[in-house]
């Protein structure tokens, strides 16, 4: 059977399923606009929100590297520790209002980290060594 002959058979049969979706098509049209914002909304939120969360993990995993190689002494990493949790607790506070960052409390925390990385760096480097290995 040709196309324009099976078109011809089957044109009532489509002619009425676009009938009927036409009468519910409005309110479905606006629900998937609306989930559609909603999901763009989300979706522009989460790469911002992902990468606080990374950038906290790199700065645990900098202290981590610094102590397992006796860069950083064990009072300087509870003291950094300490700056972390501070950080988690605060970023904690701000979704506690509606569950997403602002613009203003992700640029606050983000200068909160950088003030963290700068000391991580400082007492990674400030030739205080720990362990059995570096003691000379």
């Amino acid at each position: 059977m040709r196309h324009s002959a099976f078109c011809q058979l089957h044109k009532p049969m489509i002619r009425s399923s676009i009938q009927i979706r036409k009468l519910g098509d409005d309110k479905v049209k606006k629900l998937l606009i609306l989930a559609a914002l909603g999901f763009t909304t989300v979706a522009a939120a989460a790469p911002a929100d992902a990468q606080v969360n990374r950038r906290q993990d790199n700065q645990q995993q900098r202290i981590d590297r610094g102590v397992r190689t006796g860069q950083i002494t064990g009072r300087e990493a509870d003291r950094l520790q300490r700056n972390q949790n501070k950080i988690a607790r605060a970023e904690d506070r701000m979704r506690s209002s509606g569950g997403r960052l602002t613009n203003r409390e992700r640029a606050r925390l983000d200068n909160r980290q950088d003030r963290a990385g700068s000391k991580i760096r400082r007492q990674r480097n400030d030739r205080q060594r720990y362990g059995r290995q570096y003691r000379r």
